[in-house]
């Protein structure tokens, strides 16, 4: 079986070099994701059965976590197609046989993206402000979705609108080329500027009854089942993995920087000043904790376990809010040098920024964790749209 760490750590060694770029000029990069197909990554989590890499949670998020030291934009953008078509696949083993053609898609060069989010609030929300009209044989879809990553390169793009006769939200996939389905270049950010996360368009769209999926009824409870932790897990692992990637870089670029410099007239480094020790310290304390839990999580997982919303919630929580502490406190170490721009410091200090946006944002998540530690019921709370 291919080693896929290795596979990932020569990929950021060819990555990294142009990152700077990538973020300078906010451009997609393209390159990056035509080498990861070459090299077959975009299919590292297929089952081998069915001629992909068959990696696993755990083997992913290693990669995944490598990839982002070299360029955030890159690996986060991907991330967008590796972690709904790994978690499939873990499906695949369990028996669930529906994504086979999506397999095949993938193993053939496709490329899988796609946006939840509503252009107007910047939600994921349950009842979707993107109609979806009944008509003969499936769906008229009229609207706009924001933060769809891959858009420069998708073939296949999933989305969600809410049926108008029965109020249920709708998944649904469709070629990019289908008939008033367009993407549009509204990427303009100060993190993850290479991630080509462009608005989509549905000007009155056919969507196939044949395409959709259809969810539960928004007046209802929310269901917890071993999809949804499926699906949700791989996210935010993959996720959480992301944003310490980047703080992993960080720290081991301040590192670097203070253990090479010596203070004019001091015959020590700079490493050995007590303010720069008690730096690397606090961002190992971020840092490690936040590591711990994942593998935690990935332990548990292996072992059988279905995790409950709070627990995916406050690794992915968890885990962004240490890599942006952790990442602050390296510019602190760094210095007044940290916000050059020839160095990559400032570069990851905006970057780690957006986790805190993914879903569950961080208020949300902080809703969920407080109600499960207090032993209210969600199922019986009023919910915000967004939850």
């Amino acid at each position: 079986m291919t080693d896929w760490t290795a596979v990932a750590a020569q990929l950021a060694e060819e990555f990294a070099p142009r990152a700077a770029e990538i973020d300078r000029e906010g451009r997609f990069p393209v390159e990056n994701v035509e080498r990861m197909k070459e090299v077959g990554y975009l299919s590292s989590v297929v089952p081998t059965e069915l001629g992909g890499g068959g990696a696993d949670l755990a083997t992913f998020a290693a990669c995944q976590k490598i990839i982002a030291g070299a360029c955030a934009s890159t690996a986060l953008a991907t991330n967008m197609h590796l972690f709904g078509v790994g978690a499939a696949a873990e499906g695949w083993h369990g028996g669930e046989r529906g994504a086979e053609p999506i397999f095949g898609m993938v193993t053939a060069g496709t490329v899988v993206g796609g946006s939840l989010t509503d252009a107007a609030t910047g939600l994921n929300v349950r009842t979707s402000s993107t109609p979806a009209r009944p008509v003969p044989g499936g769906y008229r879809v009229t609207g706009r979705k924001s933060f769809c990553s891959l858009a420069p390169v998708l073939n296949s793009f999933w989305g969600t609108a809410a049926d108008t006769g029965t109020g249920r939200l709708l998944l649904f996939g469709l070629p990019r080329d289908t008939p008033g389905l367009s993407f549009v270049d509204t990427w303009d950010t100060m993190a993850m500027r290479g991630t080509g996360s462009w608005d989509v368009v549905f000007d009155d769209v056919f969507v196939p009854d044949t395409a959709v999926q259809r969810g539960t009824d928004p007046a209802g409870p929310p269901v917890w089942d071993a999809a949804q932790e499926r699906i949700f897990a791989w996210f935010a692992v993959s996720v959480a993995s992301v944003y310490l990637g980047i703080a992993r870089a960080a720290a081991r670029f301040a590192y670097d920087y203070v253990g090479g410099r010596t203070v004019t007239g001091a015959s020590l480094p700079m490493a050995r000043q007590p303010a720069q020790v008690t730096s690397a310290a606090e961002i190992e304390l971020a840092l490690r904790p936040a590591e711990a839990m994942v593998n935690d999580v990935l332990t548990r997982r292996a072992d059988g376990e279905l995790l409950a919303p709070a627990d995916i919630q406050a690794l992915k929580h968890t885990s962004v809010t240490a890599a942006a502490a952790a990442v602050d406190r390296c510019v602190r170490m760094v210095g007044g040098h940290g916000i050059f721009r020839r160095l990559p410091l400032e570069r990851y200090y905006r970057d780690v920024r957006a986790g805190q946006f993914h879903p569950p944002s961080t208020d949300v998540a902080l809703e969920t964790i407080g109600k499960a530690a207090l032993g209210i019921d969600l199922a019986a709370e009023p919910r915000w749209p967004s939850d």
